[in-house]
C-alpha cells in the first residue's frame, strides 16, 4: 500500500512541478518577479497550487481560491500594480478554465491520472506558443493601457464566475447542473483563447510602446545634433569673419570712435556662436532631454536653473531616463508657466550608487497642482506623476511629489543596481 502511494504521488507531484515551470517561464514575460529567493519560491508555488487545483463545475474551490492567489502573485511580483493584479488575473482564469475542463469533462471520458497528465501537456504547448518571447525584457505598460486589459481580465473573471459557482449552490438541481455543463463546454475553451489573446494583446501594446519611446528618443536626438551642427556652423562663419571684425574694431580705435568700437563688440559678443553650449554633462540622454526643453523654456520666458553631474551611462534605461527626465521638466513648465515667477530649479547627479532628481518649479498656489500633462499628445510629452511613479517603482526606487511653500518640488531616488 506505501509502496503504491508513493509510485501514485511521484508522478503526480512531477506533472505538477512540470506545469508550473511552464507557467512560471511564461509569467516572467508578463510580470517581473522579485529578486528575492523567497518570491521566487513563492510565485512557483503559487502556480504549483493552482495548476492542481481540484475545479468541478459547481465547485466552490475556484472562489476560495482567488483571494489567495492574487495576493501570493501580487507579493512575489513587482512594477506596476494594476499590471500584476492584472496579469495575475489572466493566469487564474487560465489554469481555472484548462483545470475546470480536465475535471468536469474528461476525467469521466479517459480518467484520472490520463485527464492530469494533460494539463502540463497543454501548458507545455502554451510555453512552445510564447517561447520566442520569453527570453526578452518582462513588458511595461502605462496605466491607461493596464486599466483596458484589466477590464478585460474583469470580464472573464466574471464568466467564470458565473459559470462555475451558481450550481454549488442548487444542489439537487440537475436541471441547472446540467445547463451549466453545456455552457461550460463553449465557455470554458473560449475563456482559454480569450487569455490567450489577451496575453498577445499585451506584447503588441507593449512592443509599440517600446517602439514610441524610441522614436521619441531618436526625435529627441536628431534635435539635438541639428542644434549641434548650427553652433558649428556659426562657429565657423565667425572664426572665418574674425579678421574682418578686428580690423573693424581697429579702424574704429585709430579714429577715436571708442564708444562705436565699444558697441561693436558687444554686438560681436551675443553673437549666438558665442554662446555657451546647450551640452551640461557627459550623458548624451541627458543632453539630448535638456536640449529639446530649454528652448521651449526660452519661449514660454520661463527661467532654468541647473547643475547636473552625470557619467556617460547609467544604469537606467535611455527610454526611461529619457521619459522620467522629459515628462518631469514638462510637467514643471506647465506649472511654472502659470505662476508670476517663472522659475525651474533642477539638480541631477549620481552619487553613492544613487540617481538622484530634485526639481522644483514655482506655481501660482490656487489648490492642488495638476500633475497631468494638459496636451494632447500625452506620450511625447508630459505624461504625469503616476507615469513617472511607474519608471521609479520599477527600478526599486522612491518618488515624492508635493507643493510646498511656493513652488512644487519632485525628488526621485533610483538605486543603481
Amino acid at each position: 500500500m506505501k509502496n503504491a502511494a508513493i509510485f501514485f504521488v511521484g508522478p503526480y507531484m512531477l506533472l505538477a512541478a512540470m506545469s508550473a515551470f511552464f507557467l512560471y517561464r511564461i509569467c516572467g514575460r508578463f510580470a517581473e518577479h522579485k529578486e528575492s529567493r523567497w518570491a521566487r519560491i513563492l510565485l512557483f508555488g503559487t502556480f504549483l497550487l493552482t495548476s492542481t487545483m481540484v475545479v468541478w463545475i459547481g465547485d466552490n474551490n475556484f472562489a476560495l481560491m482567488l483571494p489567495f492567489y492574487l495576493t501570493a502573485f501580487y507579493l512575489a511580483t513587482k512594477g506596476n500594480r494594476l499590471g500584476r493584479l492584472t496579469v495575475g488575473g489572466i493566469f487564474f482564469c487560465l489554469i481555472t478554465a484548462l483545470c475546470s475542463i480536465t475535471d468536469s469533462y474528461l476525467i469521466p471520458v479517459v480518467g484520472y491520472g490520463v485527464s492530469r497528465a494533460l494539463r502540463p501537456a497543454a501548458f507545455g504547448l502554451l510555453y512552445l506558443l510564447f517561447f520566442r518571447q520569453i527570453q526578452k525584457p518582462a513588458v511595461h505598460l502605462p496605466n491607461r493601457l493596464w486599466r483596458l486589459c484589466a477590464g478585460l481580465t474583469l470580464l472573464s473573471v466574471v464568466t467564470l464566475s458565473v459559470l462555475i459557482l451558481p450550481t454549488y449552490w442548487m444542489e439537487g438541481y440537475s436541471r441547472a447542473n446540467d445547463l451549466s455543463m453545456l455552457q461550460g463546454a463553449f465557455i470554458l475553451p473560449l475563456t482559454i483563447l480569450v487569455s490567450v489573446m489577451i496575453l498577445f494583446s499585451i506584447l503588441i501594446l507593449d512592443d509599440y510602446e517600446r517602439k514610441a519611446q524610441a522614436a521619441t528618443l531618436s526625435q529627441m536626438r536628431e534635435f539635438y545634433y541639428q542644434n549641434l551642427q548650427k553652433e558649428q556652423r556659426q562657429i565657423r562663419t565667425l572664426r572665418h569673419d574674425l579678421r574682418n571684425h578686428l580690423n573693424t574694431v581697429r579702424g574704429l580705435l585709430k579714429e577715436g570712435q571708442e564708444e562705436r568700437a565699444e558697441k561693436y563688440l558687444e554686438a560681436l559678443t551675443e553673437s549666438p556662436a558665442l554662446q555657451k553650449s546647450r551640452r551640461v554633462c557627459e550623458n548624451e540622454i541627458v543632453n539630448v532631454v535638456l536640449a529639446s526643453k530649454a528652448e521651449e523654456m526660452e519661449e514660454r520666458g520661463i527661467h532654468l536653473d541647473l547643475k547636473i553631474s552625470l557619467p556617460p551611462q547609467l544604469l537606467l534605461a535611455d527610454t526611461d531616463l529619457c521619459a522620467l527626465l522629459g515628462n518631469a521638466l514638462d510637467n514643471a513648465m506647465e506649472g511654472a508657466e502659470k505662476s508670476q515667477d517663472k522659475k525651474i530649479f533642477l539638480r541631477c547627479k549620481e552619487e553613492y550608487g544613487m540617481f538622484m532628481l530634485l526639481l522644483r518649479n514655482s506655481w501660482a498656489g490656487d489648490g492642488e497642482p495638476d500633475l497631468s500633462t494638459t496636451k494632447e499628445d500625452k506620450f511625447l510629452h508630459g505624461f504625469g506623476l503616476p507615469g513617472m511613479r511607474e519608471i521609479t517603482s520599477r527600478y526599486g526606487g522612491v518618488l515624492e511629489a508635493g507643493p510646498k511653500e511656493n513652488f512644487f518640488e519632485l525628488v526621485v531616488n533610483i538605486p543603481l543596481k
